[in-house]
Formats: structure tokens, sequence, C-alpha cells
């Protein structure tokens, strides 16, 4: 339970999805006194965000991780997702959250539409519309808890967008390793967002056709909000070490490895949704949803060493994804309880949705 032992230290925690406007890029306001900010950072000198860039090749491990835009209004917004079927892509519930309650982006609504742009061979070698939208039922808002927990939480951030046609062959599909995150796990993390570095901070616009890539060791678990903090790990931490600053590990007791300054990095906005990896029985495994970053105390640079970020865990949703993705979508090893979650559990997670205000 982190932030039970987190309260008096967090300065901010912000959702990591970037607004861009008409006439350029602008910060969206989440909650008071924070914004949206975007990254895959590098780390110190002589690392560079140009070094974390990966190739938009059919060949690269990376080239089912997709860039979105998703407008609704006037305003359009960038986040990241990976896909787990032909038509299937796992992003974050926020980033397709129309007024920052759960309420899923309404496709009917005119003005209203979410496009994945694939770069799995070449730059924007495919973009698709979405035909639907679902969001995690649980998820009512970033920050928002369950009536009576008293806390803020960033759980259930999930959202599944179904494609109108498949997605380019170009383009891997992910399977969903459900019991393989641990405190200390390597994760691989690829997202299309802003970028800088661990002394500055960031720097660097997001592109719908740069993707970054970086590592590091998760650190800290949340567990499931809806039983008060307790059972299953929703919410994984990772803390972003490097200039003689390791945060977990001297304010928690959570010392897990430090990766070398180019290959340690941040995660955040613009890389809302995109997916956190491991390799698992040889295979590079989708494992988690990367949804936020935050600084332990007030003034301290967003972005730089000593922060924190971290996401959902995904194989605690399975449920859920394989629901929402109508099946198409593989886990290793299968959950046992598929069996039990047929009809009923996918219509009661469309009536759970609600439309723009």
């Amino acid at each position: 339970m982190l932030y039970r032992n987190m309260s008096k230290l967090v300065g901010t925690m912000i959702a990591a999805g970037v607004m861009l406007a008409t006439a350029g890029t602008a910060q969206a306001a989440l909650m008071s006194g924070t914004s949206y900010r975007p990254l895959i950072t590098a780390g110190a000198l002589p690392d560079t965000p140009a070094a974390h860039e990966d190739a938009n090749t059919a060949a690269s491990p990376y080239s089912g991780v997709v860039s979105l835009y998703i407008q609704y209004g006037n305003d359009g917004y960038i986040c990241s997702g990976a896909l787990v079927g032909k038509r299937q892509v796992v992003s974050a519930g926020h980033c397709v959250d129309s007024d920052g309650n759960g309420s899923v982006i309404d496709l009917n609504t005119p003005g209203n539409r979410v496009r994945v742009i694939f770069n799995s061979d070449g730059d924007y070698n495919a973009v698709i519309s979405a035909s639907a939208v679902s969001m995690n039922p649980d998820y009512k808002g970033f920050g928002n808890c369950p009536v009576g927990v008293n806390s803020f939480c960033v759980n259930d951030d999930i959202a599944v967008i179904t494609l109108a046609e498949d997605a380019p062959a170009s383009a891997k599909i992910y399977k969903v390793a459900t019991d393989s995150m641990t405190a200390g796990s390597h994760i691989m993390m690829a997202g299309y967002g802003t970028s800088g570095d661990g002394v500055n901070g960031y720097t660097i616009d997001p592109e719908f056709n740069i993707k970054r890539t970086g590592e590091n060791y998760v650190d800290l678990f949340d567990q499931d909000d809806e039983q008060g903090f307790t059972g299953r790990k929703e919410v994984y931490y990772a803390d972003f070490d490097g200039g003689g600053q390791d945060s977990f590990c001297e304010f928690f007791g959570s010392c897990t490895p430090q990766l070398a300054n180019d290959r340690e990095s941040s995660i955040g906005g613009g890389d809302s949704g995109g997916p956190s990896f491991m390799m698992v029985y040889g295979e590079m495994m989708l494992v988690a949803n990367n949804t936020f970053s935050g600084t332990l105390f007030n003034g301290q640079v967003e972005g730089t060493f000593g922060t924190y970020f971290g996401g959902i865990v995904l194989g605690e949703y399975a449920d859920y994804l394989q629901a929402a993705t109508g099946g198409n979508i593989s886990f290793v090893p299968e959950p046992g309880s598929f069996a039990l979650f047929g009809l009923g559990a996918l219509a009661l997670l469309g009536a759970r949705r609600r439309s723009k205000k």
C-alpha cells in the first residue's frame, strides 16, 4: 500500500497523456496544481533522447507499439498503446475518459474519434480508426477512489480499442504474462511521449511517429482499491535512479538494481497507455500499462533523477481484458477463471459505459 507510506512525501502525481491543441502543443490541467506531462527520458550525457528512438521497422520487437490520436470537441490527445489482437489495442482508461470521471468517449458524437497510428513498416504505414472503445468499469477517473476510500487512486486505468480493420501484418501482436511481475522485475517500456533527460527533465515534444524505449526495475505495488488496498497487486511503481539518487531505496527500503546510464529511463505523458514488457519463457511479453509519473517533493523537477512512475499490472485484469477483446488476446499462463466469465459479464461492461456529457 504505497500511498499509505508516501502521503507525506508526494508533491505531485500526473497522468501521462498530453493534449495537442490546433495551434501547437499545450498542457492540459488534470488536477489542481498539476498538469499532463510526457516522457520516456534519457539518463545524463552522453546519453540522449535520440539514442532511445526505436526503428520503425517490422523487425523491431516494438513494431506493435502504436500511437493514438484521441479527439473530442476541439481537443486532441496523443497517447500510446500495444497491439494484443488483429483488431485490439490496449491503452489507458484516462486517454479515452471524456470528463475525468470515467466517462468513455462516445464515438457516435460528431467530432469524436480515436485513430490508431502504426509505424511498423516505416512512418505512418497505417492509420486505422476505432470502431469501438471499452473502458474498465472500475475506472472512475484519474485519482478518483471507490466510495468510502479516502486516498488518491490510480488503479483500474485500462482501455481496449477495437480497430475498424485488421492491423498491418508487420505489427507484432503481444501476449500478456499474467503472473510474472514482482518487486525487482526488469521491465522494458515503450511510448510516443515527449522526452528529455534525468538532469533537465522534459524538453522534447511528442511525435506520432517517434517512439522511444527505456528500461527500469519494479520497486513497489499498490493493491486492490475496491478491497481497501488489500488482495491483488494492481499498480506498480518504479523510481528513476541516477545522479546519486535512489528514492525508493532511501525512503521505503526497496533497493532494486540500477541500470546503466544509457538504459535507466522513466515514463509519463504521451506515453500513457504504452506498454511495459518482460522477457518470459524467452519471449517479450506485455506485463503492464504505463499511466502516470510523479515527484516526491514539492519543487522537484518532473522527469529528473529521483522522480517515479508506474502503471497498471495487466495480469490482474485478465477477466476484463478477455471480455473487452472478445477473447482475442493471449495470456501466459491462461487464468482459470475465464470459464465463469461469459456473455453476462460482457453485457455488464456495456451497461456500465457512460457517454460524454
